[in-house]
């Protein structure tokens, strides 16, 4: 066989093959179809034939709270788009979420009872979750409104301090610019008060070397910052 016809040959068989393939793909695709619309229209037939029992069922399961059952029966039969199935789905959705949203509020409720008045952050975030439930609870606006600003001036002050070592971030930053060798520098402890001017006096104890000194010392710099962590000045370099 020449050439030209080996080619001519397989271009026809991959011809053929790909429309075989085609041809049962379609085929497939078709029998699926009908498969599908058979079963609707079974299930369509099965609802118009057991109509009122159906209801009768969705409405009995509605009584006793079982709100997933009600909604599972009814989504069962939902491709009859019959509205008065539809209103009864919905109904059945609307009483799981009230019974839902109750339980998050009874939990939340718990949870608040059982959280010390001193765990302020804690506390703020569950009035938070409370109003986010039921927003005209005057109770929850009451005292979401009180934490609010307390809990953002921690936040300001937390802000402030290292997670690793608890270290004020500015004040170590003056205090290593002050050093003769920051190589030397280790902190040992940081502690702070707040004042009643919106400032905060930080006091950092460390060990390295200061100004012209050949020694690694212990040192204590207590220093009075504003609430953005800034130095305002420093009281005492011991």
């Amino acid at each position: 066989m020449k050439t030209w016809q080996r080619v001519l040959a397989c271009f026809f068989g991959g011809c053929l093959i790909v429309g075989a393939f085609w041809f049962f793909t379609q085929t497939s695709l078709s029998d699926g179809d009908n498969q599908i619309e058979k079963e609707k229209k079974a299930l369509i037939s099965e609802f118009n034939s057991n109509k009122e029992n159906i209801f009768s069922q969705i409405n009995q399961l509605i009584t006793e709270e079982k709100y997933d059952e009600a909604i599972s029966l009814a989504s069962k039969y939902q491709v009859t788009e019959d509205q008065a199935l539809l209103k009864l789905k919905d109904q059945a959705q609307a009483e799981l979420t009230k019974v839902k949203t109750q339980k998050q509020i009874t939990d939340l409720s718990n949870e608040l009872n059982t959280t010390p008045e001193s765990e302020l952050q804690k506390r703020f975030d569950l009035y938070s979750k409370l109003l986010e439930l039921v927003p005209d609870n005057t109770e929850y606006q009451t005292k979401y409104a009180e934490l609010k600003p307390i809990v953002e001036r921690q936040q300001m002050i937390s802000s402030q301090f290292t997670d690793e070592s608890g270290v004020h971030r500015k004040l170590e930053k003056f205090i290593k610019f002050k050093l003769k060798d920051v190589s030397t520098y280790k902190h040992l402890e940081t502690k702070y008060v707040e004042n009643d001017d919106d400032t905060l006096t930080i006091t950092i104890t460390f060990k390295g070397k200061k100004g012209d000194s050949s020694k690694i010392t212990k040192n204590t710099v207590k220093a009075v910052v504003d609430l953005n962590g800034n130095p305002i000045r420093i009281i005492s370099w011991k």
